[in-house]
């Protein structure tokens, strides 16, 4: 890939976010980018991953309970690694890449990166086989299980209900187009649905 094409790219990837902050429907965004870029299957599959900004408004209350359990998980996270009395390496390792995954993550779903929720997910379930690994020697880690099973159920139920709703797949439409010589034929058009 040249350098031409990931510039267009991160381009593409600019104004696609701009325009739907702004408020314009996926299908006009999609059609001054296709007169402006060649790359046309990028600007699909963007607008593809770009919630609207409606359906950033109508399920802000579910990312946002998202994201006060990672608060809660951080700082957890960081009152343990206060407490804990460094020498089993994989317990310390874990704490400190947990408090930096959390820190990410809680950006990510502040910004409605929906794909971060599977990562999440992948995430307390590391945490959760780390800290049943050594729970016999912490035995006050019990609230951490407790709290890296609720991440898991909430980022699954909330990955599995957000993601389809927040990002609608593209609908293909027929319509008739009128080819100049009293010829209708019929194109089909790929519509987003915002």
């Amino acid at each position: 890939m040249s350098k031409e094409q990931l510039f267009e790219r991160r381009q593409i990837k600019k104004e696609v976010k701009n325009l739907v902050d702004k408020g314009k429907s996926k299908q006009q965004i999609l059609e001054e980018l296709s007169q402006l870029y060649k790359d046309k299957i990028t600007i699909m599959k963007q607008l593809e991953v770009t919630p609207s900004r409606t359906m950033k408004s109508k399920f802000r209350v579910y990312n946002y309970f998202l994201a006060v359990l990672l608060l809660v998980v951080l700082v957890l996270d960081i009152i343990t690694l206060s407490r804990l009395q460094w020498g089993n390496w994989i317990i310390d390792t874990n704490l400190v890449v947990n408090i930096a995954l959390d820190v990410v993550f809680l950006v990510g779903v502040l910004l409605f990166r929906v794909e971060i929720y599977t990562w999440i997910a992948a995430r307390a379930v590391i945490t959760l086989l780390t800290i049943m690994a050594v729970h016999t020697e912490y035995y006050q880690i019990d609230i951490l299980v407790f709290v890296s099973l609720t991440l898991i159920v909430v980022s699954f139920v909330l990955g599995m209900m957000l993601s389809p709703k927040l990002r609608p797949p593209r609908v293909p439409k027929t319509i008739e187009v009128n080819n100049g010589k009293n010829q209708t034929m019929n194109k089909t058009i790929y519509v987003f649905p915002d």
